[in-house]
């Protein structure tokens, strides 16, 4: 045999004595085979691929991870799980959810690697985060029960509060509400133990301390149910309404506006001129916080969570509902021009008593008002929309002397 041919041989030799398994037998003469070897061998080696890259036997499995698993034995205080280690994990009974042995399913780790190399993990909250993320996604609102007042290490200030969730899909996930997403004027040291309704901010299994980080915002969640709230309103509906306070609509504003509450954390406005009250009067001469009122919807702004009242048009739309020609109302006189005087009838509605129907005084003269006189008058007609009231005084005294 040459040297050269002895040099490859020696390098084949080398070679093969890397190789095993299936790739070894490649290399041998089909003769020395067992019948289906070849093929038995190829078959196990790529179950084996397959189970490898399918686990993670590589990697090793820190906490807050996500990892899948199969339940392999179960005991009174918990499951064992193979995730491809060296060592099963352990997943307490509390955590192990409704898998049973022989079970695949999703995980959470819940501690990093002891000395003996097992990990702690949880089914449960696996399928809480998912859950969570879908929540998060759909805007969807949950309730959590607050269990503490959080702190700033720092300023030792109070930043908010933090809460569990301890019902359905959710249950042992912990968050936080930062004291600018509370409802307003909630004061967190009296939440504790109390439970809130609220929107998912923010979720991530990976991040944050022990528990994962989850910001939650309790104003979001009162913004979503008033604009719902506010949206089912239509211009000329009739709500009752609770006065609030008296603000000042605008900088240049002289008189004051009203603020009301009419449910669901919803406020509305009642501008200024929108306040029933004659003589003309000031809001806050006419209503008192915490008195209780009919109004009606003007304008409905869901996006801007805004709503517009009227008490004056409700008062008119039912004055004018009582109101026709004939009818015989009790009116004061509010203005006065050189041809009549013009009447407040109720509810923000007013008439014209023109000069032709006033009646005469002994002398045959026109009877004669001034501003704040109270008098019996007769409606002669209405135009539409209560335009163009016509009153009469002549009609009352004529009829009086039949």
């Amino acid at each position: 045999m040459s040297n050269v041919t002895s040099k490859a041989a020696k390098k084949i030799k080398n070679a093969n004595r890397k190789l095993f398994g299936f790739a070894r037998l490649q290399t041998i003469d089909p003769f020395f085979l067992e019948e289906n070897e070849l093929e038995t061998a190829r078959i196990q080696h790529e179950q084996m691929t397959a189970l490898l890259n399918g686990s993670n036997l590589n990697a090793t499995p820190s906490r807050k991870d996500f990892i899948e698993g199969e339940v392999t034995i179960q005991t009174k205080k918990g499951s064992y799980v193979a995730i491809g280690q060296k060592y099963d994990a352990f997943v307490p009974t509390s955590e192990v959810g409704d898998l049973t042995v022989g079970e695949r399913g999703n995980f959470w780790v819940m501690s990093n690697q002891t000395k003996e190399g097992m990990v702690t993990l949880s089914h449960v909250q696996a399928q809480a985060w998912e859950k969570l993320k879908e929540i998060s996604e759909s805007g969807e609102h949950v309730e959590a029960r607050i269990f503490a007042v959080a702190m700033d290490r720092r300023s030792q200030r109070v930043s908010g509060v933090r809460i569990v969730f301890e019902d359905g899909g959710l249950k042992g996930i912990r968050g936080f509400i930062p004291n600018t997403e509370l409802a307003i004027g909630s004061d967190p040291r009296n939440m504790v133990d109390t439970v809130v309704t609220a929107k998912v901010q923010g979720a991530d299994p990976h991040k944050g301390g022990e528990f994962g980080y989850v910001v939650l915002s309790q104003k979001d969640a009162a913004k979503d149910v008033a604009s719902k709230h506010i949206a089912s309103f239509a211009p000329g509906d009739t709500v009752a309404a609770t006065v609030l306070k008296f603000i000042k609509a605008s900088p240049n504003d002289k008189d004051m506006s009203v603020l009301v509450n009419i449910g669901n954390g919803v406020t509305g406005l009642i501008y200024r001129t929108e306040v029933s009250g004659y003589p003309r009067r000031k809001a806050n001469d006419v209503l008192k916080v915490g008195e209780e009122i009919e109004v009606e919807v003007t304008r409905v702004q869901p996006e801007l969570q805004r709503i517009s009242l009227s008490m004056k048009a409700l008062g008119k739309k039912r004055t004018l509902s009582a109101l026709e020609p004939g009818f015989v109302v009790e009116a004061d006189v509010v203005n006065t021009a050189t041809y009549g005087y013009f009447l407040h009838i109720g509810g923000g509605v007013e008439g014209l008593l023109h000069v032709s129907d006033l009646a005469k005084d002994e002398s045959g003269k026109n009877e004669s008002f001034k501003i704040g006189d109270r008098t019996q008058v007769v409606v002669l007609s209405l135009g539409d929309n209560g335009s163009r009231i016509s009153l009469g005084r002549r009609q009352i005294v004529a009829a009086a002397k039949k």
